[in-house]
């Protein structure tokens, strides 16, 4: 039984946290009623999560709440691809044999969508002009079960989003809204991989995964404070106890290394500065991890300011609803409200 989609609810499924956003709708114009976020323990279950989100909004009896779902399954991809002409880009037979010997991504057993790397809209094979596409998704079952951890909360997911693709649609409107000109880097560190993207003037121009994210960094930080195991150095991670300011550059030491040489690599071949750096995802306690990036590259942490940029959607804030100090991780969930190409339309 599902339950009539009178309030709109929102959220943003990571491995560290849900953020939830209840919505006076889904149709804009629409108002923000509340925010909340649950943090994601070790021993959490999806009981708790389904008792947090039945004190979020209300469920009158039904066993699923229609929501609109951003997630993060296991073998994300998106990745930047130029073809040679914008024919070429409109032959699925090419593109999929790209995905296979460029990417390693068999069609076969992954979901893809095709998008316009100039505004992110749906690729049209019949009357697309573009040559530069994005191709986002992920291996179909991981999908499923992000879609069954969902439902076991007691989310029916209306729309199911990829939560990179989605953020990155944000920001590059947020940059388009905001006439922010130069270069951003933009960064999504979770604990096994890491997505990098640079975007120029709300396009997409540079997407490279790294091999790597938060668990490599726990053998350095057991070395360096000489603890017992990988465990406790994760443990300490986490926590709010221990100050990284100082240790940030020889922890984050690869990550480092690898931005400097795309954004570097990126400069040389434009003649262009990024000038920002945004990073999403991160809880509130690993914020040192932006400030670190930030001043090992000398860019400035880019820090939206979401009301303002809501209400150029449609999307206004309740009066009691504060979302100044909410922090850029959050642009994602509120990403899945806007209709950005309605913006275009208008500008046109």
């Amino acid at each position: 039984m599902l339950k009539p989609k009178t309030k709109g609810l929102f959220i943003d499924v990571s491995e560290f946290s849900i953020l939830a956003v209840r919505t006076s709708g889904y149709k804009l114009p629409i108002v923000v009623e509340e925010v909340a976020e649950f943090r994601i323990e070790a021993d959490c279950s999806a009981e708790d999560v389904r008792a947090f989100l039945e004190q979020f909004v209300d469920f009158k009896g039904a066993s699923y709440f229609v929501s609109r779902c951003g997630v993060y399954p296991k073998g994300r991809f998106l990745r930047y691809f130029e073809a040679e002409t914008s024919t070429k880009a409109k032959d699925p037979s090419f593109l999929s044999e790209v995905l296979q010997s460029e990417f390693n991504v068999d069609p076969a057993v992954n979901s893809v969508s095709i998008l316009d790397a100039r505004n992110g809209s749906d690729f049209d094979f019949a009357s697309g002009l573009s040559k530069r596409l994005v191709f986002c998704g992920g291996p179909s079952a991981a999908f499923q079960e992000v879609q069954d951890q969902l439902l076991s909360y007691g989310v029916y997911p209306e729309r199911l989003e990829l939560s990179t693709a989605t953020t990155l649609g944000g920001v590059c409107d947020y940059a388009r809204f905001n006439q922010l000109n130069a270069p951003i880097l933009y960064v999504e560190l979770t604990s096994q991989t890491a997505n990098v993207f640079i975007l120029n003037r709300g396009q997409v121009e540079v997407a490279r995964p790294f091999p790597f994210g938060l668990d490599s960094i726990y053998p350095l930080l057991q070395r360096e404070l000489g603890l017992k195991d990988e465990a406790s150095a994760r443990k300490l991670f986490y926590s709010n106890t221990f100050d990284f300011a100082e240790m940030g550059p020889k922890l984050l030491r690869r990550l480092i290394k690898e931005l400097q040489a795309t954004s570097g690599f990126y400069e040389v071949q434009t003649g262009l500065t990024i000038d920002r750096v945004f990073l999403s995802v991160l809880p509130k306690n690993l914020s040192w991890i932006a400030k670190t990036v930030s001043d090992s590259l000398g860019v400035e942490i880019m820090q939206p300011n979401i009301e303002g940029w809501l209400e150029s959607l449609n999307v206004k804030l309740a009066d009691e609803v504060e979302v100044a100090n909410l922090g850029s991780r959050w642009l994602g969930v509120f990403s899945l409200m806007g209709e950005f190409h309605l913006r275009e339309e208008v500008a046109e």
